[in-house]
């Protein structure tokens, strides 16, 4: 028999194909299958639907940080523009992050944790930046954000349920014992877990905003803003490079982020401390000096 070149011998004659073995249906083996199949197809089209809500999540969060950067003190447009944030934020709150949490009813949360992270990393970035901006001008000097027990708290939902017809009894039967009459259960309560991790991933975030806020009030002439957003950047930096996050790269990455947003500050704050009115063609105006106790520098 010839030997081909690889030194095995040719065999062209047709194999012949094995019939088809006919397939029980009822094996237990094939059932199993069939379920493990039924559940990853669950579970995949749950996760594209989280996935298109967290998409939403983001875009809208993006929208509403816009808008809080439109505010201007010579259009004295702040009140306006934090109350329209207020509702559109609320709104997500309700409809948006409501969906999702439906979605993720009686299923473990951390499966899905990767589909809705990045909208609420962003959601977390623009509720907090509205709340510092609100609490800009705080009596008490203070400018504060919520935690992320706070956060956990304002996405309280009670479960939707229609009232159930009660049988009504006439004559002086009202005042007996109705046994027949239907009880109305409690509505269930649940809530959108708010992972610290993620809190803490999406408030780092917020010191890009800040980070432009510094830059464009300076541009408006606001220096005050301009040199306490950058001490607020700089408490920030300080606290996130605290944290062990050593086996966090995402983490680490934002704080890598963050430095440059503070130096980029900083850089801004130092030309407004030494160069003053050289500075004007900026766009800006210096009514006032700068106060005496800001560093120049970071530490």
């Amino acid at each position: 028999m010839p030997k081909n070149h690889m030194g095995g011998h040719r065999n062209n004659a047709p194999r012949k194909r094995q019939p088809a073995v006919a397939l029980d249906e009822e094996n237990p083996i094939v059932l199993a299958f069939q379920k493990y199949s039924t559940e990853l197809t669950m579970k995949h089209d749950r996760h594209e639907r989280i996935v298109k809500q967290s998409r939403d999540i983001t875009i809208e969060s993006k929208r509403i940080i816009f808008l809080l950067h439109s505010i201007d003190s010579r259009k004295q447009n702040r009140e306006k523009v934090l109350e329209e944030a207020r509702q559109r934020l609320n709104k997500l709150i309700e409809v948006n992050f409501r969906a999702v949490v439906l979605e993720l009813r009686d299923q473990d949360v951390y499966q899905f944790r990767g589909a809705y992270s990045p909208g609420l990393q962003e959601f977390i970035e623009a509720y907090t930046y509205m709340e510092y901006l609100c609490n800009e001008d705080a009596e008490d000097g203070t400018k504060c954000v919520s935690d992320w027990q706070a956060l956990q708290a304002v996405m309280q939902y009670v479960e939707e349920t229609k009232s159930k017809p009660k049988e009504e009894e006439q004559g002086q039967e009202m005042v007996a014992v109705a046994l027949n009459t239907e009880v109305e259960q409690s509505p269930r309560k649940f809530q959108f877990l708010v992972d610290p991790t993620e809190y803490i991933l999406g408030l780092s975030d917020l010191t890009g905003e800040l980070m432009r806020r510094c830059i464009n009030s300076l541009g408006s002439g606001d220096t005050d803003t301009c040199l306490e957003t950058c001490k607020t950047l700089q408490h920030f930096y300080t606290g996130y490079i605290s944290l062990n996050c050593q086996r966090a790269r995402e983490l680490w990455r934002k704080i890598t982020t963050m430095r440059q947003s503070v130096l980029k500050a900083e850089n801004v704050c130092y030309n407004v401390k030494v160069r003053g009115g050289e500075a004007a063609k900026w766009g800006a105006t210096f009514d006032q000096k700068p106060s005496e106790d800001v560093d120049e520098g970071f530490y």
